[in-house]
This record gives C-alpha cells, sequence and structure tokens, in this order.
C-alpha cells in the first residue's frame, strides 16, 4: 500500500505547487498598454511619429520617457513568467516534446529583447545621452528593433510552440491553439519588416494578438491531468 500512496501524495503536493498564469499574463498585459500609450498620454507626442517627435520627447519630457522605459523594461518579467509556467505545464501534462522547447527558447529570447529594449530607451533617457540628437537616435533604433521585430518574432515561437503542443496534446481548446498559430505565423512573417518599412504593420498584428493568446491560453491551459478533466 505504501508504493501506492507515495505517488499519491507526490501528485498532490505538485498540485498545490502550480502557479496560476492569468496573475503573470495581468500583470505583462497592463504593462505593456502602459510603456506603449504613456507616450502619448503623459507627453502628448507620439515618438515614433517622426525624427522632430522623437527628440523632443526625450529632450523635453523626461518623466514620460522614464515612466516608458520602466515599464517596457518591468513587462520582461511577467512576460518570463508566463513562459516558464507555460511550458512547465506542458512538461506537467506529459507534453515534453519539441515544440515545448521550442516555445520555452522563444520566450527566454523574447524576454530578453524585451529587457534589451526597456534598458535602450532607459539610457536614452539620461541627461547627458538625451543632449545628443544621434546618441537618441541610435538608442532609440536599437530599443525599437529589440522591442519590435526581435521580440514580435521571438514571441511567435513560444506561442507556436505552445499552441502547436496544446493542440496535438488537446490540452487547449481548439479555438485558442489555432488561433495562436495564426498569430504565430504572422508575428514570423513580421521578420519581413526588415526589409520594407511597409511590413511594419505586421507587428502590432503579432504584438497585440499575441496579448489575446496569452489571456485565453492563461485561463485555459490546465495545470494538470486532474484539473484539466475538472474543466470538461
Amino acid at each position: 500500500m505504501s508504493t501506492q500512496t507515495a505517488p499519491a501524495s507526490t501528485r498532490t503536493r505538485r498540485d498545490r505547487n502550480h502557479i496560476p498564469l492569468l496573475p503573470p499574463t495581468a500583470a505583462y498585459v497592463a504593462l505593456t498598454v502602459l510603456g506603449l500609450m504613456l507616450p502619448a498620454l503623459l507627453a502628448g507626442v507620439r515618438p515614433w511619429s517622426s525624427d522632430h517627435a522623437l527628440l523632443a520627447f526625450f529632450q523635453h519630457h523626461t518623466g514620460a520617457a522614464h515612466a516608458s522605459a520602466f515599464f517596457m523594461l518591468a513587462a520582461a518579467v511577467p512576460f518570463s513568467i508566463f513562459t516558464a509556467v507555460a511550458t512547465t505545464r506542458l512538461r506537467t501534462l506529459g507534453l515534453d516534446v519539441p515544440g515545448r522547447i521550442i516555445a520555452q527558447v522563444g520566450g527566454t529570447l523574447a524576454t530578453a529583447m524585451l529587457a534589451f529594449a526597456g534598458v535602450a530607451t532607459l539610457a536614452a533617457t539620461q541627461a547627458h545621452v538625451a543632449e545628443s540628437d544621434a546618441a537618441v537616435r541610435v538608442l532609440y533604433g536599437l530599443s525599437f528593433a529589440a522591442g519590435g521585430p526581435a521580440f514580435v518574432i521571438f514571441s511567435g515561437l513560444l506561442i507556436l510552440g505552445v499552441s502547436l503542443t496544446g493542440l496535438i496534446g488537446r490540452v487547449l481548446p481548439p479555438q485558442v491553439g489555432w488561433f495562436g498559430v495564426g498569430v504565430a505565423l504572422v508575428s514570423e512573417l513580421a521578420a519581413l519588416a526588415a526589409l520594407s518599412d511597409r511590413l511594419d504593420v505586421l507587428l502590432p498584428i503579432g504584438r497585440f494578438g499575441g496579448l489575446v493568446w496569452m489571456i485565453a491560453t492563461a485561463a485555459t491551459l490546465p495545470a494538470s491531468r486532474k484539473q484539466q478533466r475538472g474543466q470538461r
């Protein structure tokens, strides 16, 4: 009987140690929206709209620039937690397959790109840096490249890996899984934005589509097979 009791207690202990997905997802969504909207709300400008607006933003709206950098950098934390929890859940559900590894690698790289974008933006807010037009342009260019195309592309790998694995293992609702596959494909096509500015439209589709997917996945991805049976 002892051989049967131990596994049961182990399963119970594992169930209690599951970290919920909704809190980090909600935090990431809130921080992302604030980071994107603050320049317009606090400074009344869109720094990406023109070269003049960009320089004015960092030189004359320091508070808004600092806040934008903070929220962008802070968003990397809950995003990394989402990546860790979601990929761990797939393994707990018995889906330790290449798709899970792809999701883990993609999420890790996307986290690094998001953090770098926040750091580059923060560097551009420093007084001695903001006085140099060339330095501001370079740092903001790096921030946009990392937080835009690079982040969207690598987050697409996270979305694709979790979605395909969830569909194959039947642990995600089909509509959530296939929506994720669609968002992931658009996110990977966003790499073409490096060839033409006309394709920049793919970036917000991948980013905001990813936000919707994360919310849906956080609400539907079970933490265990027991929870999965309870949802049916």
